[in-house]
């Protein structure tokens, strides 16, 4: 969980070349002062990035892998994120301190988290478990989304419209608010469509129309202060959305709900964070008898699952150091069933799992140096599993795991503008209960799920420069990733598949990120290279690249105030990549550009928006089924 006090969002107005993270450490710091790699985007980046969805508009931080993400027409489970090149499923998401990974599957739900509704994006560039636990293996990004006014102020709302191109329809309304003097309040609600042809070739029927995508979310958000040091916050969020392909029978719906409560408390040198959070998703999806049958019914999946979380730390600052103590726990639970085409129950499984664990950890500042320190215990337990399949149930024994994640990190300063750092730390993820008890059948293939498996464990070793020299901020990293037991299927025979721990890892990557501010514009760039690969010891996976985690990736970026107007360009480089384990489903290259402008009609008034996705129309594979978005041309207007 995140200790990050509520805040008024950073004026947009603002460029600065250093940004502060709180992710990396547990206390804000400066990019350049910290002994850990890091990346952000502030609300200025965020607001003139032209994106379609969140994990589009994370395209262009360093450090986020899953750069073929497309939500709004991707199978939601191969919607996860990887970072670092430490491979899918590998990375921890939390947004406003909540785990954002859904705690049955592993999936993330972008749709309750739109582009509109972030206002910050912090990512911790290598091993995080040490401080944030399960799954922070490649790191951990922290998102912050529209919050209330921190103390009384003055009514504000903003309405945000625009409609285009593919039937590109986008509607968010934000509003806050004092209800009285120690009150306040926001509000975010959005609706989002849009339609192409998705279907790539060898995955189309004669009777394929237009897929759509539509999307809805709500979120309501009360403050109050019961002194002034103290805040009781209280959060309730909503999403539905719904994929269509263009094909009956061939479609996948969501729900998610989360309500969530949050009490902050400061010292003068002290601070406490407490939270507790509940959160349920319901997941359908119906797959056609392609290319058999296509529109005929094939099966029909439900999935519900449910996650109850708490957490809470404590932190000491002081101008020489800071120590933390955190402690969390997360209970899922869910099942997962198949029903033929004549509603017969094909496959079915179920079960509850707990992940708690307690972290340390310790930053001496010193003048020249910084040493950060930490170390973390977790336990995992696995209870009420049931398998079901051709009308037998088996019941699953419970199990324990145990993990411990160190971390030790160093910042030395070289000079006043050069810093070196270097880390080393653990990490581990514990198998999602999809990977334990969900079986399926797709075609003629049964996937199997398995009840033994153990968790993955990591270590970590990167090493960096970070130069800062006034408007200029350049960082080169390098990081070794290492997994055990990673989870793969494996083939029993040609009509079975298993999930086993069965490989080894290693991810070896480069990044380097520039920033520089030239008046009241600032151009980033960033490039990363990384080869991320089994090293052992499935004969058929060894040598082959990780599944979505390219071997080179690129952006460029630039946002500036010319006069009274707007800008905002992107131009990213989709590196190599596959779809599969096996290295068999190559995904290509791409170079994707966008713009957004927007110019106010009179000031502090309405403002015209035009916004671009995919300005060179590449037509990319976002899966091995699925092309990403097409040049989408938006016209809108801004109610302030």
């Amino acid at each position: 969980m995140s200790t990050c006090t509520p805040s008024p969002s950073p004026t947009p107005s603002a460029p600065p070349v250093i940004g502060t993270v709180r992710v990396a450490t547990g206390s804000r710091e400066a990019l350049h002062r910290l002994p850990v790699a890091a990346s952000v985007l502030d609300a200025r980046a965020i607001a003139r990035i032209p994106a379609l969805a969140s994990d589009d508009l994370l395209r262009v931080l360093p450090g986020f892998d899953r750069t073929r993400s497309n939500s709004g027409f991707t199978n939601y489970g191969q919607l996860r994120v990887s970072f670092t090149g430490a491979g899918t499923d590998r990375g921890l998401l939390l947004v406003d301190a909540i785990p954002a990974q859904d705690g049955f599957g592993g999936q993330v739900d972008w749709a309750a988290y739109p582009a509109a509704d972030i206002t910050r994006a912090e990512l911790l560039r290598g091993a995080g478990s040490a401080l944030y636990g399960a799954g922070a293996v490649g790191g951990v990004l922290a998102l912050d989304t529209a919050a209330p006014p921190a103390t009384h102020a003055a009514p504000h709302t903003a309405l945000q419209i625009s409609a285009g191109s593919h039937g590109a329809f986008t509607a968010y309304a934000r509003s806050s608010a004092s209800l009285g003097s120690r009150l306040t309040t926001s509000l975010s609600l959005e609706q989002n469509a849009l339609a192409y042809d998705d279907l790539a070739p060898g995955y189309r029927s004669p009777i394929d129309q237009r897929a759509y995508s539509r999307s809805s979310m709500a979120s309501l958000r009360l403050r109050y202060a019961l002194s002034s040091h103290t805040l009781l916050d209280y959060g309730a969020r909503a999403a539905w959305d719904i994929q269509n392909e263009g094909r009956p029978n061939y479609d996948f719906r969501r729900r998610f709900t989360q309500h969530a409560l949050t009490l902050h408390r400061a010292w003068q040198r002290a601070s406490l964070t407490a939270l507790a959070y509940a959160q349920a998703e319901s997941v359908t999806n119906r797959a056609d008898q392609f290319p058999q049958s296509p529109g005929a019914l094939r099966y029909t999946q439900a999935v519900p699952s449910h996650d109850n979380g708490l957490g809470v730390a404590w932190s000491v600052d002081a101008p020489e150091s800071t120590f933390q103590l955190r402690a969390d726990a997360r209970f899922t639970g869910g099942s997962s069933t198949q029903l033929g085409p004549s509603n017969l129950l094909s496959a079915a499984g179920s079960g509850t799992q707990a992940v708690a664990g307690l972290a340390v950890a310790q930053t001496w500042r010193l003048p020249r140096a910084e040493i950060d320190l930490g170390a973390r215990g977790d336990l995992v337990g696995f209870a009420d599993g049931s398998i079901t399949r051709n009308g037998t149930s088996t019941t699953l024994p419970h199990s324990i795991e145990r993990a411990i994640s160190p971390r030790l990190a160093l910042r030395y300063d070289l000079s006043k503008r050069l810093a070196l750092r270097i880390s080393d730390g653990a990490g581990f993820r514990p198998p999602y209960l999809n990977e334990l008890v969900r079986g399926y059948q797709i075609g003629s293939i049964v996937y199997e799920p398995n009840p033994d498996l153990v968790p993955e464990r990591s270590s970590s070793l990167s090493a960096g420069l970070d130069y800062t020299g006034g408007d200029t901020a350049i960082a080169l990293d390098a990081i070794h990733t290492f997994v055990n037991d990673a989870i793969s299927f494996s083939t029993i025979d040609p009509t079975h598949q298993r999930r086993s721990n069965i490989a080894h890892t290693q991810t070896d990557g480069e990044t380097l990120a520039i920033s520089r501010r030239v008046g009241d514009a600032r151009i980033t760039a960033s490039a990363t290279a990384q080869y991320a690969r089994v090293t052992c010891c499935a004969a058929a996976l060894v040598g082959k690249r990780l599944p979505y985690v390219p071997l080179v990736s690129a952006s460029v970026g630039y946002d500036a105030s010319i006069g009274a107007l707007g800008a905002g360009v992107t131009l990213s480089y989709l590196g190599e990549t596959y779809a599969d384990d096996l290295n068999t489903q190559p995904l290509g290259t791409a170079l994707v550009a966008g713009l957004h402008l927007s110019a106010p009609l009179r000031p502090h008034g309405p403002k015209l928006l035009l916004t671009v996705t995919n300005l060179t129309g590449a037509r990319y594979l976002s899966s091995i089924d699925r092309y990403g978005p097409p040049a989408v041309i938006s016209l809108g207007l801004l109610l302030p």
